[in-house]
């Protein structure tokens, strides 16, 4: 409890605004907690212990004011606005809720000056942002309640109404919600704009909460040892939006915050036009939805159907019902801890590869139920050998999706493992042998692997080139070297300040010839060197070799930060709320982006 009279002044002076960010900050943190917590009661209290003091007593020394940076010891003389905040008549507070109630919403007073308003409305964001739920609550008749209670106990000179003083909560907000983003907006442009290597990954994704779906636009790129994300837009999807609609708006919003000469790797999903984006950039295919096309592709029931695997369509059928069992579910599955696959792996495995490790607790579950029936229509030798298989391309998907690390230079050795894994056993015997063969073309078809893929495994000091055959290092070498010229062309350019001579065409030639020397010695330099042991920090291993490997190092800032994966497990949250804001009709579109983009780059 604070010592005097005078710290709860310092505290709870209106004017100075201290009550509102206190406030404001700890119901945004926890509602519950702020109620509950023992300093509303002591607060409470407080004005019983001091309502005897006279004004006099009260200006003892105070407390530093950390939202205002006022030091100890530090005497406040009142500013002539304060003057509204003098004495007046307690109020019943019970008289006060019923007349507020009855009495319509009055004009916003004007005694607080706009500063202590805008820092108000900046936590009033703040709190939207933690919480989207927050919108429906914070004009609410509870939150009010609180607000009032917390001014009521508080002020020293008297209490007042919150309508009066703020007004609607929401008109608040919102009012000063454009200059919040702009400010946010400049901070992520300058962090964009500062990009040493000049190359940044950007995934464009579409994310789906039942029957609707939206993309979300997320630009990648390393600062320091680690990879920043930053979330751009949100568009709702429509059915007869193209992929040349996508792009554009894709497009659209990049050059508000990209410059155009900042080199881009697009990361989408199969529904996006990928030769819209190929012409601007370099465009990837998201890894978990190749897969995922893998794997439907194969076991698609009207293909199995269609190639009479009908064993294969029962197996699927009855780990479904199995896996969806409720009593199931509860007493084997729910105590399954796995790292869980990016939202777009929407695999038919999944039952399958439950049921077959939990296989032992179900039949004694069922053994105890008295159900056997249901178990001996489980053809365990089939699930067996199908687990096999895919269980390591579900692996490969989570290792894929990993977000806090450089997932890019694992595409290429992922593609050569599932490779030998099909090969292998396409020379079993019986219906496996059939499967396999389905997957190797299914894999050729949809897990198409790029350049960038190859180029970013060789910045990996522990793969480098050993996970591809000899005939093949000359070519990713090559486009090693490509991309390296590439990033010191933009390097120079960047650093290009005045215009000189035009130089002869033949010193020009020259030039470029010793350079692609140099960068090829230092291509063949890094590869030399002995391959590591352990997975190694790959930033913090180039960030301790980027004197030794200039031009190499730059371009490892580049891919390595580009995920191979183009959506996030807090993708799902994202679309969730977007679309509910939507079918409330709580926010226009304009408003609903800026507070989306605030939540994803502020908090």
């Amino acid at each position: 409890m604070l010592g005097s009279g005078g710290n709860m002044q310092s505290l709870y002076n209106p004017l100075q605004f201290g009550w509102s960010h206190d406030f404001l900050f700890l119901w945004s943190q926890s509602p519950i907690s702020c109620v509950k917590g023992k300093g509303w009661k002591k607060k409470i209290k407080r004005k019983e212990e001091t309502n005897n003091k006279s004004v006099k007593d009260e200006k003892s020394k105070v407390e530093a004011d950390n939202e205002n940076n006022i030091p100890i010891n530090q005497t406040r003389s009142l500013p002539p606005a304060e003057e509204n905040w003098k004495p007046q008549p307690q109020r019943n507070s019970t008289n006060n809720t019923a007349a507020a109630s009855s009495a319509p919403v009055p004009a916003v007073n004007n005694s607080i000056p706009e500063k202590e308003r805008q820092h108000i409305a900046e936590r009033l964001l703040r709190v939207m942002c933690a919480d989207l739920g927050a919108l429906s609550v914070v004009n609410g008749k509870d939150f009010l309640k609180l607000a009032q209670t917390l001014v009521d106990t508080g002020a020293r000179y008297g209490s007042f109404s919150v309508n009066e003083i703020l007004g609607n909560m929401n008109t608040l907000a919102l009012k000063h919600l454009p200059r919040m983003y702009n400010q946010v907006k400049v901070k992520v442009t300058c962090a964009l704009g500062s990009n040493v290597c000049l190359g940044i990954g950007v995934t464009c994704h579409s994310q789906s909460v039942g029957p609707d779906s939206c993309y979300i636009l997320t630009a990648y790129q390393a600062e320091g040892n680690q990879i920043k994300r930053y979330v751009l837009g949100i568009k709702d999807v429509d059915n007869r939006d193209s992929g040349e609609f996508i792009h554009q708006w894709v497009q659209n919003v990049l050059s508000e915050f990209v410059m155009s000469e900042i080199r881009t790797v697009y990361v989408t999903d199969c529904k996006v036009n990928s030769s819209a984006f190929s012409k601007v950039g370099t465009c990837l295919r998201c890894s978990a939805c190749s897969l995922n096309s893998v794997v439907q592709s194969v076991l698609n029931k009207r293909t199995l159907q269609a190639r009479n695997m009908h064993e294969v369509i029962e197996l699927l059928n009855v780990t479904e019902e199995l896996a969806g069992s409720t009593g199931i579910a509860r007493e084997t599955f729910g105590s399954l801890e796995e790292s869980s696959p990016p939202p777009c792996w929407n695999s038919v495995t999944d039952s399958l590869l439950l049921v077959h490790e939990r296989y032992e607790q179900i039949c004694e579950f069922y053994s105890r139920a008295k159900k056997l029936n249901i178990i001996q229509n489980l053809n365990k030798h089939l699930l067996s050998n199908l687990a096999a298989i895919l269980a390591p391309v579900k692996h490969a998907v989570i290792e894929l999706g990993n977000e806090r690390k450089p997932t890019l230079q694992l595409v290429l050795p992922t593609y050569v493992k599932l490779e030998k894994l099909f090969t292998s056993k396409a020379n079993d015997a019986g219906i496996i042998s059939k499967l396999c063969h389905l997957f190797l073309e299914a894999l050729k078809e949809n897990f198409k692997v790029e350049s960038a893929h190859k180029v970013a495994m060789i910045l990996d000091p522990q793969q480098k080139l050993r996970p591809v055959p000899p005939y093949q290092h000359e070519e990713i070498i090559s486009k090693v070297c490509e991309l390296i010229h590439e990033v010191r062309d933009g390097v120079e350019e960047t650093e290009f300040e005045a215009p000189a001579k035009k130089p002869r065409q033949s010193t020009e030639t020259t030039k470029v010839q010793e350079d692609d020397r140099l960068g090829k010695n230092e291509v063949y330099d890094y590869l030399q060197e002995p391959l590591f042991q352990v997975t190694p920090d790959l930033f913090q291993y180039w960030s301790s070799v980027s004197q030794k490997h200039i031009h190499l190092s730059k371009l490892a800032f580049w891919l390595l930060a580009v995920p191979a994966v183009g959506t996030r497990s807090e993708c799902v949250n994202m679309c969730e709320q977007t679309l509910l804001i939507k079918r409330r009709r709580l926010l226009s579109p304009e408003d609903m982006n800026k507070v989306m983009f605030l939540k994803s780059n502020m908090l």
